[in-house]
């Protein structure tokens, strides 16, 4: 695999961190997260994308 290298004049930076959440926080983290996954499976099934399965990772044509 090809080493990246930024091009002359451009600085990369990365950060590292962990969320510590307190248990309100957490519960509006994983409503979140499931609503953001909810929203994205109804729109592969619009799609016709996932048959029968019903969104457990079997995609059928």
């Amino acid at each position: 695999m090809k080493k990246f290298r930024p091009r002359p004049g451009f600085v990369v930076q990365a950060y590292r961190f962990a969320l510590d959440p307190n248990a309100t926080q957490e519960a509006a983290l994983r409503s979140h997260c499931g609503a953001a996954r909810g929203v994205q499976l109804g729109g592969v099934v619009g799609a016709g994308v996932v048959g029968a399965a019903g969104g457990r990772g079997d995609v059928r044509n």
